[in-house]
């Protein structure tokens, strides 16, 4: 289905004691798409994660959900958060029960009444992620990346149809990084909608299919990767380096158009060698 999952209408939230954190964000989320949400620490990424799960309300705006207007009531919230499932960047936030089991189950238990189902799906979680040495571990014991890897396994297992991640990667080393988003394009693979927070603008450009640019609160540009991270200028004002591969190719080709710009080494090499070629010739 095509469309956008999730918008945001002229949206505004401050906090309690006066700092303004979204300053008229109008934003849209499009299904099934993945999406990187980059800024500076303080452009407002976390507030906004926080907003699309509805555990903050906006100051002033609005925010839809599959064109259904959010509902701040117990009820309903509990249906959102069950369809949009977020990582916090802190896992000590999220995690809850005595095991790693248990951690991944307790939701499940309260969406399911099947325990066979449970079960399955928790054995499925505790496989995709390597966790079967810890399982009876208690998560407030375990390394800050295992910690991160339970706390989304346990979000997965709920098949949410938004997975909303601030940082991911954060605290995992580069197999684990790497299990992780291969974890994550096969949910996208699926139909889902994932949105990550993240200051790794070369794993952003290289794995996202929209880029979403902030600053102080306010949304500078939302785009294809190319696009965005073409932008020297604008990424400059967000406080944000360009991807190495786009610095390095519109240093090596200054009228090199965007839609041409590598997205991995391996194109690199071929466009560099392809560049070679024809300068001999």
């Amino acid at each position: 289905m095509d469309g956008n999952i999730i918008e945001l209408n002229n949206v505004t939230y401050q906090y309690p004691s006066g700092a303004m954190a979204l300053n008229g964000v109008d934003l849209k989320l499009p299904r099934g798409k993945k999406i990187a949400l980059l800024g500076a620490n303080g452009a407002g990424k976390s507030t906004l994660l926080l907003l699309l799960n509805g555990i903050l309300k906006p100051s002033i705006g609005l925010l839809k959900y599959q064109g259904c207007n959010y509902r701040y009531k117990k009820k309903d919230l509990k249906d959102l958060r069950r369809k949009v499932g977020l990582l916090f960047q802190d896992s000590d936030h999220q995690l809850i029960a005595p095991t790693v089991y248990e951690e991944i189950s307790f939701g499940l238990c309260n969406l399911y009444d099947d325990k066979a189902l449970v079960r399955s799906k928790v054995e499925e979680s505790i496989h995709d992620f390597c966790l079967e040495r810890i399982r009876n571990k208690s998560p407030h014991q375990l390394s800050a990346g295992q910690k991160k890897r339970v706390c989304l396994a346990s979000i997965i297992a709920m098949q949410p149809e938004l997975l909303v991640c601030d940082e991911p990667s954060s605290n995992l080393d580069h197999k684990h990084t790497e299990i992780t988003f291969k974890i994550l394009n096969k949910l996208q693979g699926k139909g889902k909608t994932i949105l990550i927070s993240t200051h790794d603008v070369n794993r952003a450009y290289a794995w996202a299919d929209v880029v979403v640019l902030m600053k102080e609160g306010e949304i500078l540009i939302t785009g294809a990767p190319n696009e965005v991270f073409s932008n020297k200028s604008l990424m400059e004002k967000a406080g944000i380096k360009q991807p190495i591969l786009v610095e390095a190719s519109q240093a090596l080709w200054p009228d090199i158009d965007q839609t041409e710009f590598p997205k991995d080494i391996t194109a690199f090499k071929k466009l560099l060698n392809q560049v070679s070629c024809a300068d001999l010739s």
